[in-house]
């Protein structure tokens, strides 16, 4: 295509984004964070961001295809459908507020030290086994080594990676508390589990986790600060962006805290840029090349397959990594959105059937936190907005099957000592 082929094609798909995401807003009563408002304008974002960098710092990245456009814009439909679906179901079936558990008024409080106290004794620990890791990769830089033996290398973290998650937990627990009654006491467990939770994130080496605490933080907010304002938030996203770029110099992705202000600034741009939409080029450099599965559902079924290899009920099949190889767009990125995987295995009517069914999950969930304001839906809502949020990078949802299963476990073992607590507190009072 030449090259006014190419902008009018760009323009008219941003356009396409745009009227859906006013669509969705909308009908939707202008509520935000309904996921089909939120996830038609993270897409909106994503393309036309993709179009200004294009044409300013990014000056080299390759267009992207009409097919590829197609993709994800029926994509972002198909997610409007399933989510609009529910809504109107749920308008018809639940038009009353159903009551919120009185009992998420007063959390354990013992209950709630015991987790925090366990994150914060198993920190030394985690951060024992990181510099394990380090050592075995060989190389002078601590976080540059500690990300690539856990990315490439043989040598892993071991059990207490299990304490990452549970970190996420105690810290949207502990921040739900604190919204609720901002005493002294919940400000500081609040404070110190977040302290803990962003060293758990920050030794993981993986920036994306720092989304994961975004999106608790926001999840929250939105149901249960009263205060909540979009300018406000708009703010703390632009610091999170300036932090993320920080994170990223300690990294070594874009940018060196022994270099100039300048040379900084300048290289944490393009890597922040390329971070942010070269995925969608890199998905249009993969469906050119057709890349597909070596086996059906070897990308999103992973968990799956493994499992039962495991138990022996499946044959021992090479099970691929969650670390995808770079391509050359011609920035290097191995991030292809996510529609990556799905297309892989089955191709596009799977990945399209799939955002359609996570658009109606997100949005019966959303519906349930919006009635009953109670620490279970709360965070469920909260935790799911992370994969929305990250869908232009990569997949977040099947991709991390094991991380959402042990954070529902972790979610419902406090829910059920919770109420554990509570009873035999009543009985010893009543005694």
């Amino acid at each position: 295509m030449d090259q006014q082929t190419i902008i009018l094609t760009d323009i008219v798909f941003i356009l396409l984004h745009l009227f859906v995401f006013l669509f969705n807003y909308t009908i939707t009563s202008r509520k935000v964070f309904q996921p089909a408002v939120l996830f038609s304008f993270v897409w909106f974002s994503i393309i036309l961001l993709h179009f200004i960098l294009r044409h300013t710092i990014l000056d080299q990245l390759y267009p992207v295809g009409v097919e590829t456009y197609m993709i994800l814009f029926v994509g972002v439909v198909t997610f409007s459908l399933g989510s609009l679906l529910v809504t109107g179901y749920n308008q018809l079936k639940n038009t009353e507020v159903l009551p919120s558990d009185q009992s998420d008024l007063t959390l354990s409080l013992t209950l709630r030290i015991i987790f925090l106290g366990i994150v914060v004794i198993g920190l030394p620990l985690y951060i024992q086994a990181s510099i394990r890791v380090f050592l075995a990769s060989q190389i002078d830089d601590f976080f540059q080594g500690l990300r690539n033996e856990l990315s490439y290398g043989d040598e892993d973290i071991g059990p207490t990676k299990y304490l990452i998650s549970l970190s996420f937990v105690v810290f949207a627990i502990s921040y739900y508390s604190f919204v609720k009654e901002k005493g002294k006491l919940n400000r500081v467990l609040f404070i110190t589990s977040f302290l803990v939770t962003v060293v758990y994130a920050l030794l993981a080496t993986g920036r994306t986790y720092f989304f994961i605490i975004l999106s608790i933080y926001l999840g929250i907010s939105y149901f249960h600060k009263k205060n909540f304002s979009l300018k406000k938030y708009g703010l703390l996203l632009i610091g999170f962006l300036l932090v993320f770029i920080l994170f990223g110099m300690l990294y070594g992705k874009g940018g060196d805290l022994k270099d100039s202000l300048k040379d900084n600034l300048q290289a944490s741009s393009e890597t922040t840029g390329v971070y942010l939409v070269s995925s969608i080029t890199a998905l249009d450099n993969e469906i050119g090349r057709n890349v597909k599965a070596r086996y059906p559902g070897e990308y999103t079924l992973r968990f799956f397959i493994k499992t039962g290899q495991q138990l022996n009920l499946v044959s021992d099949k090479k099970v691929s990594s969650l670390v995808s190889d770079f391509v050359f767009v011609p920035y290097p990125t191995n991030v292809f959105t996510f529609y990556s995987p799905y297309i892989r295995d089955f191709g596009k009517m799977y990945a399209w059937l799939m955002i359609g069914l996570f658009g109606a999950l997100h949005t019966w969930i959303y519906h349930r936190s919006a009635r009953t304001k109670n620490l279970r839906n709360t965070l469920y809502y909260s935790f799911l907005l992370f994969p929305l949020l990250m869908s232009f990078f990569q997949d977040q949802y099947m991709s991390l099957f094991s991380f959402w299963l042990q954070i529902m476990f972790f979610i419902e073992l406090f829910l059920f000592l919770d109420v554990y607590f509570k009873v035999r507190k009543d009985k010893v009072i009543q005694s």
